[in-house]
């Protein structure tokens, strides 16, 4: 008897890089170089090494650069000053690198969460399945796999089978095929013990409860539960605060970078807009040297609310402006379409095989940079990584960002990657503050509120730009909560949207005097979204605290940031409170 169950079908390419460390003999032929500069005669008389052996290794340390020829006085054989600094300062020598493409495809079935190889295992089409019978079928609530999904599953089915010195930098979209089929199981194959080579311990399990039962097993649960905390190293320089901090940031961040940047902005102002030019400027401008140096610039825009399509027409107007001249070379991708989401990012590489991304509430193409904004700065490799995934998620579901969410995956394994190597090579504990980071999705944004409401000890101060129709039980509910406790509960704002209007408002401010401070300000305008609670818990996000609720089938509309940290929350405070003014009634 035969059996039918859900599963996908998988086809792709994966690259796996295999790196190479250094033989004794390559680092012995350098050291005496470095001591005794000479000839290649010299090397083989003083090492014993034969003419083969000592021309392949200087052939390998003068294509890193780590030795040079030199002619005068006489023509020797000696270590170059990069050499010499790697070997003074202890510093490991450069890895070699080669890539190769491999072919996948994979069945992953929906029972037991088992991944096989196509030609371990027999499926049929979806649609050839028909009225079967003996089939365990999708359900109406099954969230389709997508290539990130199945990325994720490709790293951990071949975590085993690669060759000493290969990792996995990431599957090649590009051209990918996924598809829904049915894997074809022989019961009586099953009844004598024999089972699909790596089905996992769950179906197996299944396979011989149907055996003994006679019922069809069920689909196993989607588990799609967020990651828990990591430890990053974060301090309190890594706030960005007002403005000029976020222009300012933004040049230096794409000045450094050799590789590719992303810029999410939710909005996109036209170039004929004259207010904020001079600053929207300089971060075009910025854009445009990297492009001219090769570096691979992502640009996206988040709202789906583009009435008469202006925001697509301004970036239409931004990818014209920054290929003028026919100099951008393919550098550039401008995605016209929006991702559908509130986030605000700006990711790239460092220049020096690490990442920044930067995440808060600065509209990078649209805003006049005169609100007071607030963003966070991530560098180390664990938290930045995360933040990659997070924005690679974000633009998965534009059909043309192929490219860009596969160099988004590269990018944040060549990270997690780094993460072992900076720890083997570090020879002392950082002095950086040790924090615990976690990315809050739209809807885990009101419990948090919630819970840091009734968990503060000393403060609880909440910033929204906007003040809307949920602030009662989004907003103030909570801060009251907290405001019978403790003695220092804020809620600052600038605007009122939607039915809510200035009464409304000083209602609430009348209601809650003495125990939550309502504190509008209209100058400088506060478009920063956080709330933070205490000396060490802050949350940085996109999240209109005061108007909106985060919607569980839309986790990436919103995004944010929380960090625990020693004086993080304290320290953000009081880099604000520096920009405001005393509190007016706008």
């Amino acid at each position: 008897m035969t059996i039918y169950i859900a599963a996908w079908h998988y086809r792709a390419r994966v690259v796996v890089q295999r790196t190479w460390g250094w033989s004794p003999v390559e680092e012995l032929v350098l050291l005496h170089l470095d001591e005794t500069p000479g000839p290649m005669e010299s090397i083989k008389a003083r090492l014993g090494l034969n003419s083969q052996v000592v021309g392949a290794t200087l052939s390998r340390l003068m294509r890193f650069g780590l030795i040079e020829l030199r002619t005068s006085p006489v023509p020797v054989l000696a270590t170059s000053t990069l050499g010499q600094q790697l070997i003074r300062s202890g510093q490991p020598l450069p890895e070699r690198t080669v890539d190769r493409e491999i072919p996948i495809s994979l069945i992953y079935e929906r029972v037991g969460q088992s991944v096989f190889r196509r030609r371990d295992v027999d499926f049929v089409l979806e649609r050839d399945v028909g009225q079967l019978a003996y089939a365990v079928r999708f359900s109406r609530d099954e969230r389709d796999e997508t290539d990130e999904t199945m990325a994720l599953r490709v790293g951990r089915f071949m975590a085993g089978s690669m060759r000493p010195g290969e990792w996995l930098r990431g599957v090649r979209a590009i051209n990918s095929v996924l598809r829904r089929v049915y894997l074809k199981i022989d019961l009586n194959d099953a009844k004598n013990g024999v089972f699909p080579k790596n089905a996992s311990d769950e179906l197996v399990a299944a396979l011989r409860a149907t055996v003994s039962t006679g019922s069809l097993p069920s689909l196993a649960h989607q588990d799609r539960s967020p990651p828990p905390p990591i430890e990053t190293e974060f301090d309190a320089s890594n706030f960005l605060v007002g403005s000029a901090e976020h222009v300012d940031r933004f040049v230096e961040i794409v000045n450094k970078a050799t590789q590719d940047v992303f810029v999410l902005s939710t909005f996109v102002a036209s170039q004929a807009d004259e207010k904020g030019r001079e600053q929207r400027d300089r971060i075009i401008d910025a854009l445009d040297k990297a492009i001219k140096r090769g570096v691979t610039c992502h640009l996206f825009f988040g709202t789906s609310l583009d009435e008469n399509a202006k925001h697509a027409h301004a970036m239409e107007e931004i990818r014209v402006k920054l290929e003028a001249g026919g100099r951008s070379r393919g550098y550039l991708k401008v995605h016209r379409d929006p991702v559908r989401s509130h986030a605000k990012f700006l990711a790239a590489d460092d220049g020096a095989g690490g990442a920044v991304v930067v995440i808060g509430s600065c509209n990078w193409l649209s805003s006049p940079f005169l609100a007071v904004e607030v963003s966070v700065l991530l560098r180390e490799a664990g938290a930045a990584a995360a933040a990659l995934d997070v924005l690679r998620a974000i633009v998965a579901p534009l059909h043309d960002a192929s490219r860009s969410r596969e160099n988004l995956r590269f990018m944040a394994a060549e990270l997690r990657r780094s993460i072992i190597e900076v720890g083997r090579h570090r020879m002392e504990p950082s002095e950086i503050l040790k924090a615990r980071f976690s990315v809050v999705y739209s809807a885990d944004h009101d419990a948090l509120l919630r819970r840091a409401a009734h968990d503060a000890k000393k403060r609880f101060i909440c910033c929204t730009h906007r003040l809307g129709a949920p602030m009662v039980p989004a907003l103030f509910t909570p801060a009251e909560v907290a405001g019978r406790r403790l003695e220092d509960v804020r809620v600052l704002y600038s605007r009122q949207t939607g039915p809510v209007k200035r009464r409304h408002v000083s209602e609430q401010r009348t209601r809650l005097h003495g125990v939550v401070d309502v504190i509008g300000v209209r100058d400088p305008q506060l478009h920063c979204k956080f709330l933070l609670w205490d000396d060490d818990d802050v949350v940085v996000s996109t999240m209109n605290w005061g108007s909106q609720s985060g919607r569980a089938d839309d986790p990436m509309d919103e995004i944010g940031i929380h960090l625990e940290g020693p004086g993080l929350a304290a320290a953000l405070l009081d880099r604000v409170e520096q920009l405001l003014p005393e509190a007016d009634d706008p």
